[in-house]
């Protein structure tokens, strides 16, 4: 059996990236808090359209889980209050460029 590594030969595909993102988006686990670590430490050298992506379903989730909290609902899109702090630090990334420019 050939053993795995996490070393890849080559840069990570764009949909690799937004399929984790969505993946870890309404999870309650530890998965949130290495997704989001990742994501933000890697913004910057994202391709535009990954960003604009996250940037889109994340905005949605944000309004999404804004009307649960509002309507008391029991599940909640981007899960428990340090779930949705986690998702703040990649809304993060966003907005600091917004006003930056």
């Amino acid at each position: 059996m050939k053993e795995m590594t996490t070393e890849m030969r080559g840069p990570i595909p764009s949909w690799m990236i937004i399929d984790a993102v969505r993946y870890a988006t309404g999870r309650m686990s530890y998965q949130v808090g290495v997704t989001v670590d990742w994501v933000v430490a890697n913004w910057k050298r994202l391709p535009d359209h990954a960003r604009l992506i996250i940037q889109k379903d994340l905005e949605t989730e944000f309004d999404r889980d804004d009307r649960s909290r509002l309507t008391k609902d029991k599940w909640l899109p981007l899960g428990h209050d340090c779930d949705r702090q986690q998702w703040e630090c990649v809304r993060a990334m966003w907005r600091t460029n917004e006003n930056n420019t």
